[in-house]
């Protein structure tokens, strides 16, 4: 019996290391900008991923200093915290894992606590970004947009960074290295970032007249790829990473931007909102934005 009960923790510690290994992926990052969007500015998306155990909030974020946002949070689990945003000025952020590092990897980079949170308050566009690129010192992939240009910001494990722009053209990003390869790399990319990638990329090359929001929507739908390689993932168990969000935000040349927001909270039914980012500004006394509210009826699509 204790030879037996051996070996079992034998095999289990073999699968929590295997599963150590496994690539934990999740979200599609894309955007457009300038001559490829429908009257001009940036089209910014992300369809964010994740294990369903928590919730997601719209939030408005108001610092003592610094500019105003409206933004996607987490709560409820252990990765909780800020997913996208957009600012007051059309500065939109929105972030995705580089997978190819395990948690406990990325986790133990020390760096600028809450800082989606902080470009948000003190940046206005993405050269502003930029010239702070030091701050982003853990693995993750960026995709950041203004009124103007985008773009994608890779950081490895080593505080290496690699950045792509465009004011004119489409960018687009899953959850492995692409501009950069990381000499420490303990994965290799996952199946699902790969068959994602390539869609989004197929998608964003499809020919026709310029990009505008409900395009970027029916590309956030896309099931091509079954329940766990689709751009929209269901999961193919209800453990699963599935897509639980997505955020598109429309960033014209002048006035305000305009957001959709796709939620699927575990457990709860789809909710879609469509607000004026700087309607949504104008609130007061309350720091969130419940998906049933008036605000969240917004224009039609048509009027986006």
């Amino acid at each position: 019996m204790v030879k037996r009960r051996r070996i079992g923790w034998a095999w289990a510690g073999a699968l929590l290391w295997l599963l150590g290994l496994m690539p934990s992926e999740a979200c599609t990052l894309w955007g457009a900008a300038g001559d490829a969007v429908e009257g001009g500015g940036t089209l910014v998306a992300k369809n964010r991923d994740w294990a369903p155990d928590h919730r997601q909030e719209l939030v408005v974020l108001s610092p003592s200093e610094g500019y105003r946002s409206v933004a996607l949070m987490a709560a409820g689990n252990d990765e909780p915290g800020i997913k996208a945003g957009v600012n007051e000025k059309g500065l939109v952020i929105v972030s995705a894992t580089a997978g190819q590092f395990p948690s406990a990897d990325r986790k133990k980079i020390q760096q600028k606590k809450e800082l989606m949170r902080h470009f948000l308050a003190t940046c206005a566009s993405v050269e502003q970004v930029l010239k702070h690129v030091e701050l982003m010192r853990r693995p993750v992939f960026y995709l950041v947009g203004d009124r103007t240009e985008l773009a994608v910001i890779e950081v490895a494990l080593d505080g290496r960074r690699s950045i792509t722009r465009t004011v004119s053209g489409s960018l687009h990003h899953t959850n492995h290295y692409c501009g950069i390869e990381p000499p420490e790399l303990k994965r290799k990319p996952g199946a699902s970032s790969r068959l994602r990638y390539e869609r989004i990329e197929e998608l964003l090359k499809t020919p026709g007249k310029p990009f505008d929001l409900e395009g970027f929507i029916r590309f956030s739908e896309d099931r091509n790829a079954g329940p766990d390689n689709s751009i929209w993932r269901t999961g193919s168990d209800p453990a699963k990473q599935r897509t639980l969000a997505t955020w598109l935000v429309s960033v014209p040349p002048s006035g305000s931007p305009q957001l959709f927001l796709r939620t699927a909270d575990p457990g709860e039914p789809e909710r879609t909102c469509r607000l004026s980012v700087e309607e949504a500004l104008r609130l007061k006394g309350s720091d969130r934005i419940p998906l049933t509210a008036g605000l969240c009826s917004g224009p039609t699509l048509k009027a986006f």
